[in-house]
C-alpha cells in the first residue's frame, strides 16, 4: 500500500497549475491502467483539504517491496513532484463487499465493464 500527498496543498484549495493538472491527468490514466491490469486492489482519497488530512491511498498487488516501490515511483505525478509518496507493507485483514455506487472505474477480469469488480476470493482457513 502506498500513500500520495499533494506537495502543494493549494493545488486542491485554490486550483492546480497547468503542470499539476497535466501530471494529475497522467496519474489518473496510470492508475486506471494499474486497475485494469489487476495491480490496484483499490484506491481512493480523502475529501479533506488540510495539510495533514489530504491524501490518497493505493492498495496494490506486488511480488516484492522492490516491485511495489517501482510501481509507486513510476506514477507520473510522483515523478513530476506533484505528489510525494510513501510505501507501507500492508496486510489486508477485513474486506466486505464494495457498494456499487462507490465505484468510479468499473473493471472485471482486466477489461472495462459496467459492473463493479468482485472482491478477491477469501484465503483458505488453516
Amino acid at each position: 500500500m502506498y500513500t500520495l500527498h499533494p506537495t502543494r496543498l493549494a493545488m486542491l484549495t485554490e486550483g492546480p497549475t497547468d503542470a499539476e493538472r497535466a501530471a494529475a491527468a497522467e496519474h489518473w490514466t496510470y492508475s486506471q491502467k494499474l486497475l485494469e491490469d489487476g495491480v490496484i486492489v483499490f484506491g481512493g482519497r480523502t475529501l479533506e483539504r488540510t495539510s495533514d488530512g489530504s491524501f490518497a491511498i493505493a492498495v496494490i498487488r506486488a511480488d516484492s517491496e522492490q516491485k511495489a516501490r517501482q510501481i509507486m515511483e513510476a506514477d507520473p505525478a510522483v515523478k513530476a513532484g506533484v505528489f510525494r509518496a510513501r510505501l507501507f507493507p500492508f496486510q489486508p485483514m477485513l474486506m466486505g463487499d464494495w457498494p456499487s455506487e462507490a465505484v468510479t472505474v468499473p473493471v472485471r477480469l482486466g477489461k472495462p465493464s459496467s459492473q463493479p469488480r468482485a472482491a478477491p476470493p477469501k484465503a483458505p482457513s488453516r
